[in-house]
């Protein structure tokens, strides 16, 4: 039977209702059942989607970090406490997970047992496959990246420490911290009782009232690319969607940003004059610009400027020496350059050669991501022109149809011959479930936390996707079919190139959560010998 995903809600905040500190139950008998019975108490959390419609309602904003810091006194900690983990401090609306795993890479080449940076600490989301994917710490430079999530007994621990410090029991569950709040506060208990001494902390939604932003003092800020995003909560202008990203500039702190839209980089401007932060726009850097990255494609480049701008800062604020201090244009160290090589991030513009075609994913959801993939693909088309081209795509919570639609546009726009007229010769449609037969019940509470309705099973969404794509001129002939499962999906593309004799190309994007279940479904079809 084929494993199943860890596919959980990413969180909020709720109210502050405190709760009597109960004696924590019998632990389970062995270490398989306490990692099970840890990940069903996590679903027992609020979900993100339930305190997005409250926020909405009171507009009370400020309740989100007053919520937060009571939480982590009731954890036994003030801000200040995570200041020894030094951390770097990202936010942005796009290439957050790239620029923390190009930062993530170039510091572990400094780690050492005899350097100020022993041992780093990694905190991102969403996850793709496992809940611990989220919460990384790296011992040493040797540990390869795919080894760094938390062990299952590591995840245990701290996540029994906070639940206990809460007093939460399964009852009352939903009075605590959401999930993304929680597992903030899991990761920064967990790096500081490792011993963490810098954190490269990724911002889960927002900034200013996001969860991460308890933090006191982090030694450097970063804001990656900006674009209308969660209108409903942050704003509907690029100057509010850059005052909530720039609510974590702190004082005296050094901030680097991207070169923005000039309403977005004013407003930046401003908060930073206000808090005393020197801000730094970092343009693409010249080695970079001929280097092949790890982290495929074009846009890529800016995401490794800026890493390489803070990572720079904050070796130099560490007591690295041999740092150029206007790195943004110098000659890089031979470790940036190797680090900027070897970094890896799963399911951004990543492919995978399987027996029955080759599979590109990527995890974009919005409507600039979109664009940037389709510009990918189109370059990668171009390379396999004969092959058959078939997408498979989902979007739950987002204007599914606007992002298809940017989504063949800027292959047209970006392709080259017979892929202009013909983007994909089929299209498929599914929802973010892995297995028809071994559905997590995780997994397809995920479709509720972030949509809020009962879940996929009527493939409402997909069944219009079809009639959408249907409806574009010019795409009257391409084939398009309609799946429940991940698995149905990648059998249907597999057997496009059966019936045409040849491997097909097939793109898989829209959601990070179907990346997740595309990434189990390739590994286990490949590791059982499955040919479509």
């Amino acid at each position: 039977m084929a494993p199943s995903i860890q596919f959980l809600p990413e969180g909020d905040t709720s109210s502050g209702t405190s709760y009597p500190v109960t004696p924590a139950p019998e632990a389970p008998k062995t270490a398989e059942h306490a990692y099970d019975d840890t990940l069903r108490k996590l679903n027992l959390l609020d979900t993100n989607f339930a305190y997005r419609q409250r926020a909405i309602k009171t507009h009370d904003w400020d309740v989100f970090i007053q919520d937060m810091l009571r939480w982590c006194r009731a954890a036994g900690y003030e801000s200040p406490d995570f200041d020894p983990l030094n951390a770097v401090h990202i936010a942005g609306s796009k290439g957050k997970g790239s620029t923390s795993a190009f930062i993530f890479s170039i510091l572990s080449e400094y780690q050492s047992q005899e350097s100020p940076i022993q041992k780093l600490g990694l905190y991102t989301s969403p996850h793709l496959r496992t809940v611990r994917e989220r919460i990384r710490i790296s011992p040493s430079k040797d540990m390869p990246f795919y080894q760094t999530p938390l062990s299952e007994k590591q995840f245990v621990q701290y996540f029994s420490d906070v639940w206990e410090r809460l007093g939460l029991t399964d009852d009352c569950a939903k009075g605590g911290p959401p999930f993304a709040r929680f597992l903030t506060l899991v990761a920064l208990h967990g790096f500081l009782q490792e011993k963490v001494d810098t954190a490269v902390v990724e911002v889960c939604l927002g900034g200013r009232h996001d969860s991460t932003n308890v933090l006191h003092r982090p030694s450097v800020c970063a804001i990656t690319s900006l674009a209308l995003e969660h209108t409903d909560l942050l704003g509907d202008t690029i100057e509010e969607i850059a005052w909530a990203k720039g609510g974590i500039i702190k004082p005296g702190v050094p901030v680097f940003t991207i070169p923005q839209k000039p309403g977005a980089t004013r407003t930046l401007q401003k908060i930073a004059a206000e808090q005393g932060a020197e801000l730094t726009i970092v343009p693409v850097h010249p080695e970079v610009e001929t280097m092949e990255l790890g982290l495929a494609g074009e846009f890529q480049k800016i995401n490794a400027s800026l890493a390489i701008a803070v990572a720079a800062s904050h070796l130099r604020r560490m007591g690295y020496s041999g740092i150029p201090e206007d790195i943004t244009s110098a000659p890089l160290p031979e470790k940036f350059r190797r680090a900027l090589r070897n970094a890896s991030w799963p399911g951004r513009c990543e492919t995978r050669e399987c027996r029955s075609g080759r599979f590109l994913l990527d995890g974009a959801h919005t409507v600039e991501s979109m664009d940037l993939v389709g510009a990918w693909f189109a370059k990668k088309a171009a390379q396999l022109e004969s092959a058959k081209r078939v997408l498979i795509f989902n979007q739950q919570t987002r204007d599914a149809f606007t992002l298809v639609r940017h989504l063949r546009d800027s292959i047209r726009r970006s392709a080259t011959g017979a892929v202009t007229e013909v983007p994909f010769h089929h299209v498929i449609f599914c929802t973010n479930i892995a297995w028809e037969k071994n559905e997590a019940a995780d997994m397809e509470r995920a479709s509720m936390i972030f949509t809020g309705n009962s879940g996929p099973e009527n493939l409402t969404l997909q069944t219009q996707l079809s009639g959408y794509w249907r409806g574009i001129p010019g795409e009257e002939m391409t084939g398009i079919t309609v799946v429940r499962t991940v698995e149905e999906a990648v059998r249907c593309a597999g057997g496009v190139g059966s019936v045409a004799g040849q491997s097909p190309l097939v793109l898989i994007t829209g959601s990070l959560h179907l990346i997740g279940s595309a990434s189990e479904v390739l590994e286990t079809l490949e590791e059982e010998g499955v040919h479509l």
